[in-house]
């Protein structure tokens, strides 16, 4: 394409790219350096259109490319080192934290172990598996008063098994940030 030919294209869509730039880069002030790049760019890729009826299409495509290309580099990043009051907590358990809940467990299996059946039935019905009071009697085959009594009467034994083996159950600790 011809520098005459590429002017006479350009001609009635001048007006139609700068209204498009200036409107798309309204903040940043620069679109009249955004055009002089765009015009740039179209004319040294000039010979790359094939119909010369896409003219404007192409354009286009041009200025929201280079649009795209300034908000990219005035896109700005900012170091977290600018924000000195800013840390965000560890919230995973820690280790030794996981090491003693796993403590916990074995050690709290090892004393339900001891228990009588009925108890450990109760206890996990009722504490374990979250089962109504009627559930569990159900199963148990008994009334919900032998039923209550029971699971009261297993916790305390647990209580007193746990109390006996001087084995203190730690709350799960979270990792110090």
């Amino acid at each position: 394409m011809s520098r005459e030919t590429f002017e006479a294209l350009l001609a009635p869509n001048l007006r139609f790219v700068r209204f498009f730039v200036e409107a798309r880069l309204r903040g940043l002030g620069d679109a009249d350096d955004a055009i002089q790049e765009i015009l740039l760019r179209a004319f040294q890729h000039r010979n790359q259109l094939r119909d010369q009826a896409k003219f404007r299409t192409w354009l286009w495509s041009i200025a929201a490319n280079e649009i795209r290309l300034r908000f990219r580099r005035n896109r700005g990043l900012l170091s977290l080192d600018e924000f000195p009051g800013l840390e965000i907590p560890d919230t995973t358990t820690s280790p030794v934290a996981v090491l003693e809940q796993l403590e916990d467990r074995d050690f709290l299996a090892a004393c339900m172990a001891k228990l009588p059946k009925r108890d450990k039935e109760a206890i996990r019905l009722r504490d374990i598996e979250g089962r109504s009071l009627r559930e569990t009697a159900a199963t148990l085959q008994s009334s919900l008063a032998a039923t209550k009594s029971a699971h009261f009467r297993a916790r305390r034994r647990l209580a007193e098994l746990v109390r006996g083996g001087k084995r203190r159950l730690v709350q799960p600790a979270r990792a110090a940030a």
